[in-house]
């Protein structure tokens, strides 16, 4: 029997698809083996090693996140927003975290944290889009890539690999990190997805898909082999997360959430190399105390968690977390008791590999750029320079196109 859909309708499942795959046809049939069970190391790689990378968008301000308490510039250009010198947690005479940062706080004395101050890049661009395209393609800021640092590392360096799926992101925005033209990755635009039933209505609709009578149109042959994968995919994904319970206990937030379900995938041993992460609500341009403060406080939560149960779990040492934002907050506080959008910033580095403490200089605040920023000290792609050659054990030369001096933020333990 045929099963007749209207047009609307098929255009309202077909869409449907994009939330759980960016695939092309016969993407889960290549990698049928390595979900079949425990991989290490990573099928086609010398190693099992993990990077997680988490995305702070909209701008994180730095100067309220790592507090210069000990500068009077700082007190000055923020009479309102200022962080209580009485309150920071102090790390020395000069610096400290925010109140709401406790947990990394702890990590940071425990010899678990890595913090990269005034990181940036030259010529910046205070355009979200621009600058994050620049921190995910890591192209100097006069040129337009199109493809990103990520998935230009699976391209050269991760051929031999039997899984596709390298690259794993949670999140609505497909990550420019991973552009490439012959992907490597996935999108899940929300990872519930993973706890509901195969049967659902999502499942459902993607089942009236294949059945829909072939009609020899390219495009419903694509949809429908797509819609096959997807189902398959969404399936071993949600065995490997039903099957990596853990008895850590997780912030009921969407980016603990998320990271919950990472923690599962890489205790499952997905044949994954770099996970992709997102917290959202960085661009604080007004009303941006309590915002910011409540944004801290789940960044520091979820990583401290997830950090916590990669230990339980017996795979810490194999997992690196790096964050980013696309840039800074201006050093004086506007009108509108927020901060407008600013140059230069920190990262936060936790995991196996990491030399503990703070890494590079702190700010000068009394030696601003003409427009009233900060210069940055590190460029970001040194860091990346790092992660690639002491964490992934490749030159990155060739993956940056150009040579950029690492950060000693990692052990060289490759």
């Amino acid at each position: 029997m045929m099963i007749r859909m209207g047009r609307r309708q098929f255009l309202r499942q077909a869409a449907g698809l994009t939330a759980l795959t960016a695939t092309v046809p016969g993407f889960v049939d290549k990698t049928a083996a390595a979900f079949a069970g425990k991989v290490a190391p990573i099928p086609g790689l010398n190693d099992d090693r993990v990077l997680v990378v988490v995305q702070l968008a909209g701008g994180n301000d730095g100067l309220n996140t790592l507090v210069p308490h000990g500068d009077d510039a700082y007190y000055k250009a923020r009479p309102k927003l200022a962080v209580d010198a009485k309150k920071v947690l102090k790390i020395d005479d000069h610096l400290g975290f925010h109140p709401e940062l406790a947990e990394l706080k702890s990590m940071l004395d425990d010899g678990a944290l890595a913090v990269v101050q005034n990181v940036g890049y030259p010529n910046p661009d205070r355009s979200h889009f621009r600058s994050s395209e620049i921190w995910e393609t890591a192209s100097p800021a006069g040129q337009a890539w199109t493809t990103g640092w990520l998935g230009r590392y699976f391209d050269s360096e991760c051929t031999g690999a039997q899984s596709p799926i390298l690259g794993l992101q949670l999140g609505e925005r497909p990550s420019q990190s991973f552009a490439n033209p012959r992907p490597r990755s996935v999108t899940l635009a929300n990872p519930a997805i993973l706890d509901l039933p195969i049967k659902g209505i999502a499942g459902h609709g993607l089942k009236r898909i294949n059945e829909v009578e072939p009609t020899g149109i390219e495009a419903l042959d694509f949809v429908q082999r797509t819609a096959n994968e997807t189902l398959s995919l969404s399936k071993r994904l949600k065995d490997a997360v039903s099957e990596t319970n853990s008895a850590i206990t997780y912030a009921p937030f969407e980016f603990s959430q998320s990271l919950k379900t990472v923690a599962q995938l890489i205790a499952a041993e997905l044949p994954t190399r770099v996970y992709y992460v997102t917290l959202t609500g960085f661009d604080t341009h007004a009303s941006q105390f309590n915002r910011h403060a409540a944004l801290l406080q789940e960044l520091s939560q979820g990583l401290a968690t997830f950090h916590r149960d990669l230990k339980a779990r017996g795979h810490l040492d194999r997992t690196l977390v790096m964050t980013f934002s696309e840039f800074g907050r201006r050093v004086a506080e506007n009108k509108s008791a927020g901060t407008d959008h600013g140059t230069a910033n920190i990262m936060f580095l936790t995991g196996g590999g990491i030399v503990p403490g703070l890494h590079g200089s702190r700010p000068d605040l009394s030696s601003l750029d003409d427009s009233g920023d900060l210069t940055h000290k590190v460029d970001f792609r040194s860091v990346y320079a790092t992660v690639l050659n002491q964490w992934f054990g490749v030159d990155p030369s060739k993956i940056l196109e150009g040579r950029f001096e690492p950060t000693p933020v990692l052990r060289a333990t490759l």
